[in-house]
């Protein structure tokens, strides 16, 4: 297991922001691209107040291409008493009255108008209207507020929800899952969203429809030993419904000495190859589940890079990262592979990578949130 720290990695990157100079070593840095303007849209936009407007940031780069820059940008509002960010690119309408809401980055900049008018809340719509789910299935829900301006607004995070009958499905009022339905039993119940004295319904029907069989996708794949692999668990209703299971069903491998896999939220399906050999993968809903083949090839040859991250430019200002790209190959200075790895703003970063047996090279540069690429780090090797 290779652990060797790319220190001049470090040094080379500190020269990003200075193209023009060469520093110790004559270090020339390649700029991939630049950012050449911000676009924030909506670039005139008017909402009720006590409401919310979701800008975005757009980078505009010299070839050409887009990114959203919507995290990384500085966001301000002329007039924070009328309008205030709170997170980025989120305003919240607080009086009425006329914002500049500004998005900056280093030298560029664009503004976006935002009107707060007076308009009141007159009607909410709750969509999909008349679902009709199977049993031990749920169904999410979105509110759109209209305004006496004839504006409208998605509410879904920002209304009450219920639901008439309890017995039937119950409604979520949670952060993250506000409007998500789950069925309880067969019948018909009455969803409403609610804001003030203003509110929206529709109803949601709960089929006894039962659930026949479990198909479990990718069928039948093969991995690397040490990697991993996400199954989907989809259900077939006996009203020829078809629902997304993953989350809710209960998996297993038949050898857990091969693969095993996760029962745990926000990871449920995903299976980490152990030992070569081969596993049934199953899934399970009540009586009901499906299963397939997971075959586990020879370990691949692993091999961990750690470098310390730059955090300065040489003038001293702030780095601000996309990322960083691993360069390999089998011959020094022969990179014929990369691999982009995103910044987690931690040092030293480590990088894992499985390869099949042979030496290998490796450098690593720094991306900047511009486009702007470092040089090679110094190169290192490892023999797998």
């Amino acid at each position: 297991m290779l652990r060797k720290k790319m220190r001049s990695f470090f040094w080379l990157f500190l020269l990003v922001a200075s193209l023009g100079g060469c520093g110790a070593g004559d270090v020339t840095l390649t700029p991939t691209k630049t950012l050449t303007a911000i676009s924030v849209t909506p670039a005139n936009s008017a909402i009720a107040k006590n409401t919310s407007q979701q800008f975005i940031a757009t980078g505009i780069y010299s070839d050409n291409t887009t990114q959203d820059l919507t995290a990384s940008v500085t966001w301000s509002s002329s007039d924070a008493t009328t309008a205030a960010v709170d997170v980025p690119g989120h305003v919240i309408g607080k009086k009425v009255g006329r914002s500049i809401i500004k998005a900056s980055y280093g030298s560029h900049s664009d503004d976006a108008v935002l009107n707060i008018t007076d308009a009141t809340l007159v009607s909410i719509a709750v969509t999909p209207a008349n679902p009709s789910i199977a049993l031990g299935t749920k169904q999410q829900f979105t509110a759109t507020g209209t305004y006496s301006d004839n504006s409208t607004q998605n509410l879904t995070n920002a209304v009450t929800w219920s639901s008439s009958s309890t017995g039937v499905a119950t409604i979520s009022n949670a952060a993250g899952s506000n409007g998500l339905a789950a069925s309880v039993a067969a019948g018909t119940t009455t969803i409403t969203a609610a804001a003030g004295n203003v509110s929206g319904s529709t109803s949601l029907t709960v089929t006894a429809a039962t659930l026949t069989s479990i198909a479990v996708t990718p069928a039948s794949p093969s991995i690397a030993n040490r990697t991993t692999q996400q199954f989907k668990a989809t259900g077939t209703y006996s009203d020829g419904s078809i629902h997304d299971l993953t989350d809710t069903a209960t998996w297993s491998s038949s050898s857990v000495g091969v693969a095993t896999i996760s029962n745990a939220a926000g990871s449920k399906g995903l299976a980490t190859a152990v030992a070569a050999g081969s596993t049934t993968i199953t899934s399970v809903s009540g009586s009901v589940s499906g299963s397939t083949t997971l075959t586990v090839t020879a370990s691949a040859a692993v091999v961990t890079l750690s470098w310390d991250a730059p955090i300065a430019n040489e003038d001293g200002s702030p780095v601000t990262l996309s990322g960083y790209k691993i360069y390999y190959g089998t011959s020094s200075g022969g990179y014929t592979k990369s691999v982009s790895v995103a910044s987690t703003g931690t040092t030293p970063v480590t990088y894992t990578l499985s390869l099949s047996p042979g030496t290998y090279y490796f450098a690593v540069t720094a991306v900047s949130i511009d486009g702007q690429e470092s040089a090679y780090s110094n190169e290192t090797s490892k023999t797998l």
